[in-house]
């Protein structure tokens, strides 16, 4: 057996020990994507090139029945005026530009992160963008409840008195949903951000109604009064602002459309003389608001 005095100390081998040590594991990023686009869109439309950059979405009005009429007695001829919806496509990317030499001297897929991360921001810009049309369109929705409360003026539990906000909230989104329904369109989700959503996962004697809120196995809430629930972080967060819309309730077959002249794109170029890679991806994409009648808002008063 060596003696202790002639073994390699650390300090001898100190120049071959990693200064790190590396889980297998990588983070993404936390970023909200993939809850709207594609989810609540009537239409999903592919545009090919030499078409211009807007498609027309045809709809026909409603039509009354004549009658009851008379033995004999004619129709009278009633004109329909038919009429179309724009979505217009725009161009969307994302630009980074990586030293070959860095890339081969780091640890772990930096490209192929890096890369995803690219194509979660354009994802994430979708939903942005349709949670702006389904809040800040140019025509007011026909359908608006501000019996909710203002965000957070009634939180506060007692002895005598519970969980206001939440019987605010389930009351305007049901409102909402059967006046829409009373106008003959087909409301099929709610959509909020969790910050509010987390009130009707509160528990009163009465609110939110048991029978009426339907639960996932974890818990998160399926639907409300049938409505299936997306609880989005694009949406509005809580606030105090009158007028903000804190929730909002859709006919999904005719709320928003979208329409596409590329699907995200990666490409590569290097550059040889100074040994760095260009990495780019784009989207030609639009998204806007449709029947607005198929839109409704439980906002602040």
């Amino acid at each position: 057996m060596r003696e202790f005095e002639e073994l390699t100390t650390t300090a001898g081998v100190a120049a071959w020990v990693p200064a790190d040590a590396y889980a297998d594991l990588i983070f993404g990023a936390s970023v909200c994507y993939g809850q709207l686009s594609g989810v609540i869109t009537a239409i999903d439309y592919d545009l090919k090139a030499c078409q211009g950059d807007t498609i027309q979405v045809r709809y026909a009005p409603a039509r009354t029945a004549q009658g009851p009429k008379d033995p004999c007695e004619c129709l009278s001829a009633t004109s329909s005026t038919l009429g179309t919806y724009s979505i217009t496509v725009e161009a969307y990317g994302d630009y980074d530009l990586m030293c070959a030499f860095s890339l081969f001297t780091a640890c772990g897929p930096v490209k192929d992160r890096i890369l995803d991360e690219m194509a979660k921001g354009l994802a994430k810009k979708r939903d942005e963008v349709i949670w702006t049309q389904i809040t800040q369109f140019q025509a007011a929705p026909a359908y608006i409840s501000t019996t909710s409360v203002t965000c957070g003026a009634r939180w506060t539990r007692d002895a005598s008195y519970c969980c206001a906000y939440a019987y605010d909230l389930y009351n305007s989104i049901v409102s909402v949903q059967k006046e829409m329904e009373a106008a003959a369109y087909n409301p099929t989700h709610v959509i909020l951000n969790p910050e509010v959503a987390k009130w009707l996962y509160f528990k009163d004697v009465a609110y939110p109604p048991g029978n009426l809120v339907k639960y996932d196995d974890k818990g998160g809430i399926l639907s409300i009064n049938g409505l299936k629930v997306i609880e989005c972080c694009n949406a509005t967060t809580c606030n105090t602002t009158s007028g903000a819309t804190m929730a909002v309730v859709i006919d999904s077959s005719r709320a928003v459309g979208e329409a596409w002249g590329r699907r995200p794109k990666f490409y590569e170029f290097y550059e040889v003389d100074c040994d760095r890679y260009k990495e780019t991806i784009w989207m030609y994409w639009g998204a806007s608001e449709l029947d607005t009648g198929a839109i409704g808002h439980i906002r602040n008063p």
